[in-house]
């Protein structure tokens, strides 16, 4: 098998790993705005994807001991599957506490479903920098960071207020919001690896 095959093998299971993510990120969210019934995620599926992308990438850097483009996709790979991974095991962090809020008869905030959204926008926007080499895109979500950094600061100072009257669903929501955070971080990271794949540089220093 020719090194541009190889890669496109990597790329399929990347994109089957980034598809089990997704969809498990919307079951979570959905069941926390209670949409829909809870739902058990599969997040030992994306662990075992991880590790085998992981297999694939140095399996490939010690045979074929690629150079310039090449070696930037395979290491940047394997560098942005653990975020991946993280934004899986987040997914499953936030199922369990939309098990914990199932019967509170809190309403969701409003500010929450705008995090989720712009979340998921990012997660997918990070994805398809990766499909389409698309620095643009990366940047966008680079850029979006901050927008969920400020919301993320209104809720839980919000949240902090009501904890006295109604403890449960303030620790919980608080312990949602931080985890969406977390996601978008993972997000950035993967938009970041995106534009070492494409440019050489990381965070403004080069590489190669």
């Amino acid at each position: 098998m020719t090194l541009d095959r190889e890669i496109e093998s990597l790329n399929q299971k990347l994109l089957k790993m980034c598809d089990i993510v997704i969809k498990n990120l919307k079951t979570a969210f959905s069941a926390y705005k209670k949409e829909t019934e809870l739902e058990v995620i599969d997040d030992d599926l994306v662990n075992r994807y991880e590790r085998l992308i992981e297999e694939l990438c140095l399996d490939i850097l010690v045979r074929e001991r690629p150079y310039s483009r090449d070696l930037r996709v395979i290491s940047g790979v394997l560098k942005l599957v653990s975020d991946l991974e993280r934004i899986g095991d987040h997914a499953e962090d936030v199922m369990e506490y939309a098990t914990k809020l199932k019967n509170d008869k809190n309403k969701t905030r409003p500010e929450v479903e705008q995090m989720i959204e712009i979340c998921l926008n990012m997660v997918v926007d990070s994805i398809l920098s990766y499909t389409k080499m698309d620095i643009a895109k990366a940047n966008s979500v680079i850029n979006m960071d901050d927008i969920i950094d400020e919301i993320y600061a209104e809720v839980v100072e919000d949240l902090i207020k009501e904890s006295s009257s109604k403890p449960s669903y303030a620790i919980y929501t608080t312990l949602v919001v931080k985890y969406i955070e977390r996601i978008c971080d993972h997000a950035v990271n993967i938009a970041e690896w995106v534009i070492y794949i494409i440019s050489g540089y990381y965070k403004d220093a080069q590489i190669f």
